[in-house]
């Protein structure tokens, strides 16, 4: 038997003294045994009450906590994919864009505080992201997909991994995005030859990098409001290499 075992079994044991001690002197002193029945009976009666009211009330607050601290995880989960590969993606993603003007104010999002991140995430989910690479010269669009096509089959491990974590499940746009990637993945993947794909199949993946891409921008901007609400010193080198910003340098200049 270990040490906490034997103090419990001690404890009990003293507290099962110490209650005779204090009805065997209250019965030696008033000499009334039907009252510390009555009194006991009604305290024993409050028992249930007690252990129903503590069990739920401890029962919500524990769940509530663990809750928190899953989510909590899974935020900081979200550092590990934009760094492997959700700012590369966005990076190649946005080069192609014709609409960039519709990400124009994500450059500036060092100046942003927790309104600003709120009214943009607001804005974000009531309207699309503008997104079209149709504009890609014919000869270019080969090496854009090749390259994407790439990227995705590199961090293909990494992202069946995420998708595999059951707590997932608690972040809906999280996994939306993440399921939007491995789709556009499996596209790319079956075409053999990117040579082949003419201008109404470039329409298609067209379709499938657009819903990436929305997803990926609500989630950086999420990303980056978690970050500057609790780790505001690691949001620095996030601005420092924003993959919106073509001019985005990682050295310190000032």
């Amino acid at each position: 038997m270990d040490g906490h075992k034997r103090w419990k079994i001690k404890f009990s044991i003293l507290m099962v003294i110490l209650i005779i001690i204090i009805y065997g002197s209250n019965y030696l002193v008033l000499g009334d045994a039907e009252h510390i029945i009555s009194y006991i009976w009604t305290h024993l009666g409050f028992i249930p009450v007690d252990i129903l009211v503590v069990a739920f009330l401890l029962d919500e607050i524990i769940e509530r906590k663990e809750k928190e601290a899953m989510l909590e995880k899974l935020d900081m989960l979200m550092s590990t994919f934009f760094s492997e590969v959700g700012n590369e993606l966005i990076s190649q993603l946005s080069a192609a864009n014709k609409y960039k003007a519709s990400t124009e104010n994500l450059k500036s999002i060092k100046n942003w505080d927790d309104k600003d991140y709120e009214n943009k995430l607001n804005e974000l989910k009531n309207s699309n992201v503008d997104f079209s690479a149709i504009d890609i010269a014919p000869e270019n669009r080969e090496e854009f997909l090749e390259n994407l096509r790439e990227l995705l089959i590199n961090k293909r491990e990494f992202i069946i991994n995420l998708i595999n974590n059951p707590n997932l499940l608690e972040k809906e746009e999280f996994t939306n995005l993440i399921n939007a990637i491995l789709h556009l993945d499996e596209e790319l993947e079956h075409r053999k030859d990117l040579a082949l794909v003419n201008n109404a199949d470039f329409g298609h993946l067209n379709g499938d990098m657009k819903r990436v891409y929305e997803k990926l921008v609500y989630e950086w901007v999420y990303y980056l409001r978690y970050l500057n609400k609790h780790y505001p010193y690691m949001i620095a080198l996030i601005i420092r290499t924003n993959p919106f910003d073509e001019d985005a340098d990682v050295y310190v200049k000032e």
